[in-house]
């Protein structure tokens, strides 16, 4: 075998033995290996399997008990070239061969190739089928991918041949060195796909040596393992500011997931249990937060769960009171009174035993919101300043999750409730105010303002600049995956609705409408 032959035999074998641990089955590896592999069928199913022409000669005559077999290596590599150069296979040899790759006869020939053989040996091929001896077959693996599956963990997320294929292409792109290739494609397989690529970016080879030997329980977890998941952990948040939560989410449920087979270890140091177990709560909290901006509540309970299980077995009340602040946040656009209650309680008694002191301004936001789900338009102004004054105190020490925690961000939520209570002009200071000081980098947040300041100027009738506000909003959606912000598109435009024959509007249904949000346009229909 030449040097070049078998440097793709080992890339081929790595690829596979990836793919057979995700519950791919033979037929699909090697649907896999043929987007990047032009070769014959026959060859396909042998680099699959990881085998050398002499492991298939000896196999081969093996099974062969009267010994009259006699395959040598130099005709193998005749059948494997045939139609374009050597000979046809004869048909006893694919069906030996289908049972040693545990396919069909058929899938070792292309389709338009089984005419040259007679009708009695076409019938013989099409009788010879071994799938049933895959192990991955028979445990009732099923190999599909749907786009919107992100909210499983991404270890349990079957991948077809086509989304494999992809992320081989991207490791190609992203290096050239072969090591280096078949780990990054080993780690991102793990973490998400090909999404988990730009994440793997901001790793050093060392940090990824060290992840991948934790992964395959080759290593043990240390101090470079638990700050390469931390790591990754503050650039995921960071990175749902750009590109939103329906591409970050797969590869924040498939780091979770590697967390968790971490976990389950008992080989290692507590305060890397700690450490890894505090991660795994914060990555749960992100999960869930992400969960909830693509509108999806059963997910993002269950994962906000997750976390706050994870925070109450290590003991962290600012990590426990921060999941609750987002478990009430869910709970009040679902109008559960009660739900957000328990929670901005539970903040308010964690809050006494926490050294933070942003804790106190999520416990007053929730009364802010719960109060104005009930139409107390008094009690919610003063609980929201009560957060504004609260949200002022300094930073120094505090947790990285609570950075956001400021008051710009509390007086976006008095916009909200502003607009719920039917007080458009503070609504619009407000928004005015925001917009003013704002970096529109964060796009969610920019965009929601724009939302939520043109409900405000549609409720003062100012129809020319609410439809301008909600065209800039709605431009936002193509660079931004939050469903909550096209949900609050689809509210604004709502309100504008009495004024749907204006040019104004009929221009910003046309702008909705090409940015893929036709179920915004009452008028204009899907």
């Amino acid at each position: 075998m030449s040097g070049d032959g078998y440097r793709v035999l080992l890339q081929a074998r790595s690829w596979s033995q990836h793919l057979r641990k995700k519950h791919f089955t033979w037929d699909q590896i090697a649907d896999v290996l043929a987007l990047t592999h032009q070769v014959s069928p026959l060859r396909l199913y042998r680099l699959a399997h990881g085998h050398t022409a002499a492991d298939v000669v000896a196999m081969v005559n093996d099974a062969d008990l009267a010994g009259t077999a006699a395959l040598r290596e130099s005709r193998l590599y005749d059948f494997e070239s045939w139609p374009e150069a050597g000979r046809r296979p004869p048909v006893r040899l694919l069906t030996v061969l289908a049972k040693i790759y545990q396919t069909t006869a058929r899938n070792l020939a292309r389709g338009e190739d089984l005419v040259a053989y007679g009708a009695a040996d076409r019938e013989l091929i099409d009788g010879a089928d071994f799938r049933d001896l895959d192990a991955n077959r028979a445990a009732g693996a099923r190999v599909t991918m749907e786009v919107n599956a992100a909210a499983r963990p991404a270890d349990t997320l079957p991948l077809n041949a086509s989304a494999c294929v992809q992320l081989l292409r991207a490791t190609g792109i992203e290096e050239a060195d072969v090591k280096r290739r078949e780990l990054l494609f080993e780690l991102a397989l793990v973490l998400g796909g090909t999404r988990a690529l730009d994440l793997l970016r901001i790793l050093t080879p060392e940090e990824e040596e060290h992840l991948a030997g934790a992964l395959r329980s080759t290593w043990r977890v240390d101090e470079t393992t638990a700050r390469t998941f931390e790591k990754l952990q503050m650039h995921a948040r960071r990175a749902d500011d750009v590109s939103g939560p329906a591409t970050l989410l797969p590869v924040v449920n498939g780091q979770l997931a590697a967390i968790g087979r971490l976990l389950a270890r008992e080989s290692m140091l507590p305060s890397m249990r700690d450490r890894l177990l505090d991660t795994y709560a914060q990555m749960s909290q992100l999960a869930g937060y992400l969960a909830y901006d693509l509108l999806d509540y059963a997910a993002a309970e269950q994962s906000l769960n997750n976390a706050l299980r994870a925070a109450l077995d290590l003991g962290d009340p600012t990590l426990i009171g921060y999941v609750h602040y987002w478990l009430g946040r869910l709970a009040a656009d679902q109008n559960r009174t009660a739900a957000v209650w328990d929670h901005a309680f539970a903040i308010q008694s964690w809050a006494t035993r926490s050294p933070s002191k942003l804790l106190a301004p999520l416990h007053e936001m929730l009364f802010s919101r719960v109060y104005a789900i009930t139409g107390d338009a008094a009690a919610s102004a003063r609980a929201h300043d009560n957060a504004l004054a609260l949200a002022r105190a300094p930073k120094d020490n505090e947790r990285a999750f609570l950075h956001w925690v400021s008051p710009p961000v509390v007086e976006l939520g008095r916009i909200a409730l502003q607009v719920r209570l039917n007080q458009p002009r503070p609504a619009i200071e407000a928004a005015e105010q925001y917009l003013a000081g704002h970096d529109p980098r964060f796009k969610r947040r920019h965009g929601l303002v724009l939302a939520r300041y043109t409900s405000a100027l549609t409720l003062a009738k100012e129809i020319p600049e609410a439809a301008a506000k909600l065209t800039e909003a709605a431009v936002i959606t193509r660079q931004h995956s939050s469903a909550r912000l096209t949900d609050e598109i689809g509210q604004a435009r709502a309100r504008l609705e009495p004024w749907a024959d204006t040019s104004y509007v009929r221009q910003l249904d046309d702008t909705l409408r090409s940015c893929g949000l036709t179920s915004a346009c009452p008028a204009g229909g899907a």
